[in-house]
């Protein structure tokens, strides 16, 4: 029974958050075709060469060559991967699923469940599930409206990232998204409030994604700019071909399951 229960929790968090998962799954479908229709746009008046000197100068600096790569047909369409609101949103998501734990033991819903015969930690799975999934359903939805801004707008002729480079960039994002995701759960583990939990998560993401921007600039930044798990999305070293295949992935996924191993453990031990 306790198995088959795990699937019901699932669903009713799913419909719960219905209409923020499908409102952020269509904003983020929809901005990918915005950016293959403005690229195109730009592209067939041959202007990216005009674009190039609209790169600020400690960008230039801080990324060197690969600077140039944000100015051209390929960049512009890779960086909707990579853009600061894409990637603090699907982040986002991936905390406002796994915070739930949290929300759980505020409304009262953790003394329903567990009067069954059903183990704690299944609260935590549901989370943890149910995030991966939608990360997952994010990085779909994006690469969705990239293809179908690509068909509407773009020539055949024009240099889009091939296959295996967005499918790299998305893998990436989703890791960075399942790393703050695991920082939910952990934190969720330990509060009794969503709202603090949620809050403290989302703003964690905000300041990590200005370590990492700010670190492209400032040199005193980058001695610290390893505790940002943005740090290993290298995007343009991707989307140059010169980024390690596997370390940042690895990296990233590692500390996603150090910080899901703390929450099961939090949940497992606090009183509830």
């Amino acid at each position: 029974m306790t198995s088959s229960f795990l699937f019901p929790l699932v669903r009713r968090s799913a419909a719960q958050a219905r209409y923020v998962l499908t409102g952020c799954l269509c904003l983020l479908c929809g901005f990918q075709i915005v950016i293959a229709g403005q690229a195109s746009a730009i592209e067939s008046a041959q202007s990216f060469s005009r674009m190039a000197e609209l790169v600020p100068a400690f960008l230039q600096r801080g990324l060197g060559s690969r600077a140039m790569l944000l100015a051209s047909f390929k960049g512009t369409i890779a960086f909707g991967y990579f853009h600061p609101v894409v990637m603090v949103m699907v982040s986002a998501l991936a905390a406002y699923l796994t915070t739930e734990p949290a929300h759980d033991i505020e409304a009262g819903l953790v003394d329903l469940v567990l009067a069954r015969s059903v183990p704690r930690h299944r609260l935590v799975t549901r989370s943890a599930l149910l995030a991966i999934g939608v990360v997952v359903a994010a990085a779909l939805a994006m690469a969705i409206g990239t293809w179908v801004g690509l068909r509407l707008f773009a020539s055949p002729a024009f240099d889009a990232p091939s296959a295996p480079v967005a499918a790299r960039l998305l893998m990436h994002l989703a890791a960075v998204a399942c790393c703050f995701g695991a920082l939910g759960l952990a934190v969720a583990t330990a509060s009794r409030r969503w709202a603090t939990a949620f809050t403290t998560v989302s703003l964690t993401i905000v300041v990590l994604y200005l370590v990492d921007f700010l670190a492209i600039g400032w040199l005193p930044i980058r001695s610290v700019v390893w505790i940002s798990p943005f740090h290993y999305y290298p995007a343009l070293s991707i989307l140059a071909g010169d980024a390690p295949l596997w370390r940042n992935l690895v990296i990233l996924m590692s500390v996603a399951a150090v910080l899901t191993g703390v929450a099961y453990w939090q949940f497992n031990r606090r009183d509830l």
